[in-house]
């Protein structure tokens, strides 16, 4: 295993050259998609399923951010609304 060992505030931080595989419950990526601690760019999917799961979750986030977002600047039009009953994990 390759790494470097880098001094930070009080800690010290492995910088490794080598991938982690993590599986995520579905609420648990949902609540860091919503906080914004995580982002579907920064990670790879392993299979066709998981794919498709991230796909709806980064779907329902964004509308769910985006229309907060815009809800609090100016009231949206009922039109302008997404249905996402179709949208499924």
């Amino acid at each position: 295993m390759d790494s470097k060992h880098v001094k930070g505030k009080g800690a010290i931080a492995v910088q490794q050259t080598e991938k982690v595989q993590l599986e995520f419950s579905v609420e648990t990526l949902e609540r860091l998609f919503m906080n914004g601690q995580l982002c579907a760019a920064e990670f790879s999917c392993l299979n066709a399923n998981s794919k498709k799961m991230v796909q709806a979750l980064c779907l329902n986030t964004c509308m769910h951010r985006v229309c907060n977002e815009k809800s609090r600047a100016a009231p949206l039009e009922e039109g302008l609304l997404i249905d996402n009953k179709n949208i499924s994990y």
